[in-house]
Parts: structure tokens; C-alpha cells; sequence
């Protein structure tokens, strides 16, 4: 039966992880000879213990906490590269993940699909020396996103971070970027700069409908200029899915590519809902790169 890794974030789900750990230690002793748990405290403990377990030859690494904790995480597996399988129990705001895999949000219930889970396989990221399982964000609303508070989180849930995103459009700053996408180079002024592994971004399921786990493809959305007219116009497109090349946006798939910013300033991005590295930026998929348990196909 192996050994697995369990890694909880006791701050998650308004600190409630720790609630669900001996239902979760229950289910894994069914599934495994041995269950670990290991507790993060501070940035970047998911990622050290999930890359020591798999170079431990643990079997499985599973983590209960938000979408951080799930990158970190991943993170962890990734650099190891080594074939261990991933789980999670979701316990953010958004947990976009979750929402692409089909995992249910309601952590009783996420633990109770692992009793029998399909592994599945899932494609991810690696954006410059990180690895992603959503998104990469550059301009308007990784900087709008930084200013969402802890309070703010906790009252709005994932509107939160949909309520800052529509101020900082409406105030935009335009940067001009140069694209090299799977071989092929253009420059574009954009106030926001949008990849996608998966269909769900921001908790929005139905954001990429056509984006898929395991395609071994990305999804790119430049926004270019647009007023406040344009931004409500764009809205219900951006919601239902509804994407496509226009006046106001260059939408294509991909497998790898590089952006640099071409006006000299500095521009905050953000990698699966915390801050993400510097440009340029080096963005590639890793098709089918790790097995993740997820509900058992009907």
C-alpha cells in the first residue's frame, strides 16, 4: 500500500483545516500502510515537505489548503521529478483547481471521493523556475489583487477578488509587451495579460469552457486598449466564455512562449493567485506531467 505525505496548512479555510485532519488521516489509513502529516508554517514549508517526500520514495503526497498550497505543493513534486501521485483537499477562496478537476468544494465530501478516486493525469506550467496548475497574470489585476485583504476574502469569498479586478480595469495602465509564441512574434499595449491551463479561472468555471486538464495546450488573453463601455461589454463574454479574437482581445492556444516588457517599467505578476516572477517571462506546459486524484469517471 505505500507510504504517503499528508500536508496541511492549519491557516486555511478561516483555520478550520485542522478540523478535517482526522477525518482526512482516517480516509488515507485506508488507502495506505502509512500516512506522515506534516503542518506548514510559514511560506514555502508545502513545497520543502512534498519535495523531501518524494525523494523519500513516498508513494503519494496529499495537502489540504488553498490554491497556494496546492502550487507550492506541486512546486515541491515538480522540482523532485519524481513519479509520485498528488491530492488535495480544497480549502481556499477560489480553488480553481478543484473546480477544473471536479473536485467538490466541501471538504467532508472531497475526502470522502478519495475512498474511490481515479488518478487522473493533469498538465502543468512552468513559468520561468516555477511551476503553475492555473494561471499567469500580468498588469491590471495581479496588482488589483495584491490589495484583496484577508477581511475582504473572508466576507466576499472569490467576488473579493472579482471587485478589485473591475477597478483596476477601469483605471488601466497600458504596457507594451513583445510576444514570442510558439515561434511566432508580435507586440501588443495591453493593460492586463491572461494565461490559462484550465476552464476555471478566479472561481469562474466557465472561463476557458474549452481548456481541459490533460490537452497539453494554454490559453492566452491579451486585452488591449479599452474604455469603461468596452470593459462592460467584455464582461459577460469573459464570464460565460464566450472569448474570442476582437477589437479587444488576441485570444489563441499554445504551447510555450516569451513575453518581455518593451517600455522599461516594472509590472507586478501573479502565478496561481500569489505574486510570480520577473519579466521576461518563460512560459512552457508540461503535458500530462503528474497524476492527481480525482473523481472516478461515471
Amino acid at each position: 500500500m505505500g507510504i504517503c505525505t499528508l500536508i496541511v496548512n492549519p491557516s486555511s479555510g478561516g483555520e478550520k483545516a485542522t478540523g478535517y485532519l482526522d477525518l482526512m488521516k482516517a480516509q488515507l489509513s485506508k488507502m495506505f500502510e502509512e500516512v506522515t502529516v506534516k503542518e506548514t508554517e510559514k511560506q514555502g514549508d508545502a513545497m520543502q515537505f512534498a519535495h523531501e517526500a518524494a525523494n523519500k520514495g513516498h508513494e503519494a503526497v496529499f495537502c489540504m489548503g488553498g490554491d497556494g498550497t496546492v502550487n507550492e505543493t506541486v512546486n515541491g513534486l515538480a522540482s523532485a521529478g519524481k513519479n509520485v501521485s498528488f491530492g488535495f483537499v480544497p480549502l481556499g477562496t477560489v480553488n480553481d483547481l478543484a473546480r477544473a478537476i471536479g473536485i467538490p468544494l466541501e471538504p467532508e465530501q472531497a475526502i470522502s471521493m478519495l475512498g474511490d478516486a481515479a488518478l487522473v493525469d493533469l498538465d502543468i506550467g512552468k513559468v520561468n523556475d516555477r511551476y503553475f496548475v492555473s494561471n499567469v497574470a500580468a498588469g491590471a489585476i495581479p496588482e488589483a489583487v495584491e490589495e484583496v485583504s484577508v477581511e475582504q476574502k473572508t466576507k466576499y469569498g472569490p467576488l473579493a477578488y472579482f471587485m478589485e479586478a473591475g477597478k483596476a480595469l477601469t483605471s488601466q495602465t497600458m504596457h507594451r509587451f513583445r510576444f514570442t509564441v510558439d515561434g511566432e512574434t508580435f507586440t501588443q499595449e495591453s493593460p492586463l495579460v491572461l494565461i490559462a491551463l484550465t476552464n476555471s479561472i478566479a472561481s469562474f468555471e466557465n472561463f476557458m469552457p474549452q481548456a481541459k486538464v490533460d490537452d497539453g495546450k494554454m490559453r492566452m488573453v491579451v486585452f488591449k486598449e479599452f474604455n469603461l463601455l468596452d470593459s462592460l461589454r467584455l464582461l459577460p463574454q469573459l464570464i460565460m466564455g464566450e472569448i474570442r479574437n476582437s477589437d479587444t482581445v488576441i485570444y489563441m492556444s499554445f504551447e510555450q512562449a516569451t513575453i518581455t516588457l518593451e517600455d522599461g517599467d516594472s509590472l507586478i505578476t501573479n502565478v496561481d493567485g500569489d505574486e510570480g516572477p520577473a519579466f521576461p517571462l518563460e512560459i512552457e506546459i508540461l503535458p500530462s506531467f503528474i497524476k492527481v486524484y480525482g473523481p472516478a469517471a461515471t
